[in-house]
């Protein structure tokens, strides 16, 4: 098996038959690649974002006093993932823990809603790519 341009077309030549791949095609699955890479950029860059850099810019205030007085605010609330910024912001760190705790539910949800949005897409992008290979054929 071998490919072998001929006239302003790219061949998949084997022993029993050859292929013929036209440079529209070949477009296309080099567009779409390079979709699914800028897709898959996007997701690890969301995926390895640092916490720790968003965390100290969510609680608006600049005192100890002040971040834990509306850290306390916020926890009754139930704003806990954002409490649980200004615990920190504060310095204590089990309250802050605790709010995180308390945050993981409602976002571990969002969380799962998202990927699973972010799966059917990929499916159907891939699916997309299936088709027009296969309409060619």
């Amino acid at each position: 098996m071998y490919w072998k341009y001929q006239g302003g077309s790219l061949s998949l030549s084997t022993e029993d038959s050859p292929k013929l791949i036209d440079r529209p095609q070949v477009r296309r699955l080099r567009q779409t690649m390079m979709l699914v890479g800028v897709f898959l950029l996007t997701a690890t860059r969301v995926l390895f974002a640092d916490p720790e850099q968003s965390r100290a810019a969510n609680c608006e205030v600049t005192g100890t006093q002040q971040a834990e007085s509306l850290a306390d605010t916020l926890y009754e609330k139930q704003q806990y993932q954002h409490a649980g910024e200004c615990y920190q912001a504060a310095g204590d760190l089990s309250r802050a823990q605790q709010a995180f705790l308390k945050a993981v539910g409602p976002n571990s949800e969002a969380a799962g809603h998202a990927l699973k949005d972010q799966g059917d897409a990929a499916k159907a992008l891939f699916a997309k790519v299936q088709r027009g290979f296969h309409s060619q054929h």
